[in-house]
């Protein structure tokens, strides 16, 4: 039986197809690249790919040393969907979180003395040090090493240092400093005895650079198969398709508006489909008069303005489309595929939105 036939039975409208194959592929090709131990982040549902289906193939591969997250609430769902892989909070700790952080076996990046105090007076057993060496968000700064040793020196288990990159996409000068202003902290931490077990700066797009005194890396939209840059060399695929039925079909006649705000007129009779996915599934409002999916491998043109729960879209010459049809709406159909990438330009933003908006309402199904 066909997957979509599986979740037509079970009265799903809209579903979203999680590659495994393509997952475990991924992380293989990027750690026979850099081979280091892999942090893969997990963090806004697994960029929209369901965090707990994902996790649970993740921590099953021998690269994948921890599953990073934004908040220790997303790290408590993954411990209570099973995952006991060690699971590291990328945003901090806050005093209202202390209690899961100790009841979940959470590990916090800490970046500033509150964070660093907050986490050794509530006996958290290890930290990741997160330093700033130009993002200017989150992090210490280079000159603060003296103090934090001073407090932290034998009250908790420095496990990791690290930074993070925020352009290593576009400006390889900028990012080669910090790559050079990082090295020259692991040296001043290692004079004051600090030997982390992990040193990461390293995401998706800082993979085209060398970083040898780094021993893992921290890469989210690479492992679900978007390339951060083009000239990404890394050779991945595309993880997550989305999919949806359609909910009836019928003739426009010359003239005729379509959608709120009648934004599209038809220039002549036209046969139209209306497909159950709208902006509250994802679908970028954007997208109205000018995107597409994919029916059978050929390209279906949204009419009209994208609405709440559904999209028109127009499928004139096509005999064979009916109700309960599945048409693609991102991802791969037979030969042919709408890349999160070409939604986004569409839609002048970047792919780790358009993940992010597939709603919690889509099905997210392990393929």
């Amino acid at each position: 039986m066909k997957t979509e036939d599986k979740i037509h039975l079970k009265g799903f409208r809209s579903w979203a197809e999680v590659d495994k194959d393509r997952l475990v592929h991924n992380v293989k090709s990027i750690h026979s690249r850099v081979n280091k131990d892999i942090f893969a982040v997990v963090k806004a549902d697994a960029y929209g790919h369901g965090a707990a289906e994902v996790s649970k193939i993740l921590q099953s591969l021998k690269p994948v040393r921890y599953l990073c997250v934004a908040t220790a609430e997303e790290g408590r769902e993954l411990r209570e969907a099973g995952i006991n892989s060690d699971v590291l909070v990328l945003g901090g700790i806050l005093p209202e979180e202390v209690d899961i952080f100790s009841s979940y076996y959470l590990v916090p990046v800490v970046s500033d003395f509150d964070q660093l105090r907050l986490a050794i007076n509530n006996r958290i057993k290890k930290v990741h040090l997160k330093f700033d060496t130009g993002m200017h968000r989150l992090g210490f700064y280079p000159g603060q090493l003296d103090e934090i040793i001073k407090i932290a020196s034998g009250r908790i288990h420095i496990e990791g240092i690290m930074s993070h990159f925020p352009s290593a996409d576009t400006d390889p000068e900028y990012t080669q400093k910090q790559i050079t202003a990082f090295g020259e902290i692991v040296k001043q931490a290692e004079k004051y005895g600090i030997k982390p077990r992990y040193i990461h700066l390293q995401n998706s797009a800082g993979l085209e650079y060398r970083c040898d005194f780094c021993n893992s890396v921290r890469i989210g939209i690479s492992i679900y198969g978007e390339k951060p840059s083009k000239s990404f060399s890394i050779p991945v695929k595309t993880v997550m398709s989305v999919k949806a039925k359609v909910i009836t079909v019928k003739q426009l006649k010359k003239g005729e508006r379509v959608s709120y705000g009648g934004t599209f007129r038809a220039p002549a009779d036209m046969k139209i489909a209306v497909v159950a996915f709208g902006y509250a599934d994802g679908l970028p409002r954007a997208l109205s008069n000018r995107g597409y999916f994919l029916f059978k491998d050929r390209k279906i043109r949204i009419i009209g303005n994208v609405t709440m729960d559904m999209t028109i879209v127009d499928v004139t010459g096509l005999e064979d489309i009916k109700p309960d049809d599945t048409v693609t709406v991102i991802g791969r159909d037979r030969e042919k595929e709408i890349y999160f990438e070409e939604v986004a330009s569409l839609c002048n933003t970047i792919p780790y939105e358009i993940m992010c908006r597939i709603s919690k309402r889509v099905k997210r199904v392990i393929v």
